[in-house]
């Protein structure tokens, strides 16, 4: 099956006791970090006391390190997405060579599709579109590659969703629709949507581990780093860690695609559900903007703007200072009606 981790996601939800934000997002990634920089740690940790009724201290100052790594990686949650999903940072042989990759699964998965049709197997053709809807369409409604990585391609299978159903942009319209969901509601999805960021987070703090342990490794063995605590008893080892770390980072990478891939489900139903809260917005008044402008200037500088010339006009004068037009009228129908004047 192309995602081996999607059995395991119902297991990683209930060990999860359904989601928490500050745990995946924060404290989990913060604590694989301490693990991996265990030279800084054990240096840090070895100058508090060693004494039993004192270990508190250096539980206490483990925490703190851990919650503050995890807040760093936490920070930079929106780069590691777009490294993730291809968007920055990849080399240009690379990002070629990784999207024809995908575009050779599509061809697989669109191939495996039409042989099951055709053969009237049912069940292998909606496992078939069940992979294939992981990715966005074109403009004749077929799945498409879009990004090199399956990441990046979910990601803009779910954000394109909006426009083609609705012609809404989902940069500009996400957050305005978001502002009207009820906080009960909020919370509940970015407890769920935090799992798919938990792991991401989790991904991109071991594959930077493996590089650092290997990097660690050479210096080491160039004797850069005698007298430093090591976290295994040679630099061989370390070396081999390594790889063992990236192997988890792609793991969780893994194990984060289902999770991402309901997280863009939610995405789509919140527009389909509460684009009608912001319906509003597209009432535009006629001239709205001037009003808005007129508005502005009288609130806050106790000025009007000019019929004639559209400059702003202090309301103590009877004549624009700039084109001698006599601005009286205006005042008198502003005081009479509370209506702004407006730019010609």
């Amino acid at each position: 099956m192309d995602l081996p981790f999607e059995a395991a996601k119902g297991t990683a939800e209930k060990l999860l006791m359904v989601r928490f934000p500050i745990l995946m997002r924060v404290a989990l990634p913060g604590a694989v970090s301490t693990v991996i920089l265990y030279p800084l740690t054990a240096w840090l940790l070895g100058k508090l006391p060693t004494a039993p009724d004192q270990l508190w201290q250096r539980l206490v100052a483990f925490a703190l390190l851990a919650l503050l790594l995890g807040a760093l990686f936490s920070t930079l949650t929106g780069e590691i997405y777009k490294l993730y999903e291809g968007r920055t940072g990849w080399p240009p042989p690379l990002l070629r060579w990784s999207t024809a990759r995908q575009q050779a699964r599509l061809r697989r998965l669109m191939q495996a599709a039409d042989r099951a049709r055709a053969n009237g197997n049912t069940n292998a053709y909606n496992e078939a579109w069940y992979l294939l809807r992981l990715y966005p369409l074109d403009d004749n409604s077929r799945p498409e590659v879009q990004r090199p990585t399956l990441l990046g391609n979910i990601l803009a299978g779910y954000e394109q969703y909006p426009d083609l159903r609705y012609g809404m942009d989902s940069v500009f319209y996400w957050p305005r629709i978001w502002l009207e969901v009820e906080k009960e509601k909020k919370d509940e999805i970015d407890s769920q949507w935090s799992v798919a960021d938990g792991f991401l987070l989790l991904s991109a703090v071991c594959l930077a581990g493996g590089l650092l342990w290997i990097l660690g490794s050479a210096a080491g063995a160039a004797g850069w780093l005698d007298g430093m605590p090591l976290p295994l008893p040679s630099f061989g080892w370390i070396a081999l860690a390594a790889f063992g770390w990236w192997l988890l980072g792609y793991g969780f990478y893994r194990l984060s695609l289902p999770f991402h891939r309901e997280n863009g489900e939610l995405f789509k139903a919140i527009f389909d559900l509460y684009r009608g809260k912001i319906w509003n917005i597209t009432h535009l008044r006629p001239q709205e903007k001037q009003v808005w402008d007129a508005t502005w200037s009288y609130l806050q500088y106790f000025r009007v703007v000019c019929p004639n010339c559209g400059n702003m006009v202090p309301v103590a004068n009877e004549n624009c200072p700039t084109c001698g037009f006599d601005i009286r009228p205006a005042l008198q129908d502003l005081q009479a009606s509370g209506k702004f004047p407006l730019r010609p």
